[in-house]
């Protein structure tokens, strides 16, 4: 199938596309490093792994450096200054970008691309929310919105609620646990009737796709987006493609999410509206996809 990316160009953000010398070695360079680790160690994603890796590690350092007591902003806290520049992508094209310069976009950028496909609604649930950086994003653009946010990681949820407390927002941004693999989890009934959204969160249960999108379908969301890299939409003859490919394999994401959703609208389960490659990326190799779909 083919997946179209959105129709804007680099030049409205003032970044320069890369040269090819530039890309040609940083694709070299990222390829090299997932079959060493494909090689070497293969990773296999279960829940004790992306527990260890996110709640015990990320989320604990969050918690305890609660960094938001720190920054005079909300915009200080999500986009720290950081000139660290690397090849990222930018309006579909890849160019090299300052750390702080990329994250002030993509807050711009994720609010514009949500905003196209909720349907006008104002109340957004994202699922696999860590501790609320896109929903606080989301708030900077749209501040009108009511955002929740579910995540099964405890520190997560802590730290998220106490950003939310800090900046007084938490009439606007709550979050709460959530087991996406469980369908008797008594959460799934707030999404009932909601526009539901996942950004980079199912690529985390790459053994369990179906049985969480089988979960949301039977929770009767309005609509669900979801923004996921995968190597199923991947063109193998593009060379950024193939290192996306690599790594995604190396990293042992999920690699049947839309092919799980193209099968159940041949079925009739569900509607795709949309489908899209998204327009930007913090790194050359893991580029996210989007459908937004409904259940039928």
């Amino acid at each position: 199938m083919n997946i179209h990316a959105t129709n804007t160009k680099a030049a409205t953000t003032g970044f320069a596309p890369a040269p090819l010398s530039d890309k040609a070695t940083t694709y070299a360079i990222d390829a090299a490093r997932s079959i060493g680790r494909l090689v070497m160690r293969r990773v296999k994603r279960t829940a004790d792994v992306v527990d260890s890796e996110y709640n015990l590690t990320h989320w604990q350092r969050m918690l305890s450096e609660k960094t938001w007591t720190k920054a005079a902003s909300i915009d200080e806290f999500l986009i720290p200054k950081n000139p660290a520049r690397g090849l990222r992508k930018v309006d579909n094209q890849i160019c090299r970008v300052a750390a702080d310069d990329y994250y002030r976009y993509r807050a711009r950028a994720l609010g514009d691309l949500l905003a196209r496909h909720t349907g006008g609604t104002t109340e957004i649930i994202e699922l696999g929310a860590g501790c609320g950086v896109n929903l606080l994003s989301l708030y900077l653009n749209h501040p009108d919105w009511k955002l929740r946010g579910f995540d099964i990681a405890p520190n997560g949820i802590a730290a998220g609620r106490e950003i939310a407390a800090h900046y007084d927002l938490s009439d606007r941004i709550s979050l709460d646990r959530i087991d996406l693999t469980d369908g008797n989890d008594p959460s799934y009934s707030a999404i009932r009737d909601q526009v539901v959204f996942t950004y980079f969160c199912i690529e985390q249960i790459p053994y369990d796709v179906r049985k969480v999108v089988d979960n949301i379908i039977a929770a009767r969301p309005k609509r669900v987006i979801n923004i996921e890299p995968t190597t199923e939409l991947l063109n193998l003859s593009s060379p950024r493609d193939i290192v996306s490919f690599l790594y995604i394999r190396s990293v042992d994401y999920q690699t049947q999410l839309f092919s799980t959703l193209d099968d159940y609208e041949r079925q009739r389960r569900i509607r795709v509206l949309a489908r899209e490659r998204m327009p930007f990326a913090p790194t050359i190799h893991n580029d996210g996809f989007l459908y937004c779909w409904e259940p039928t």
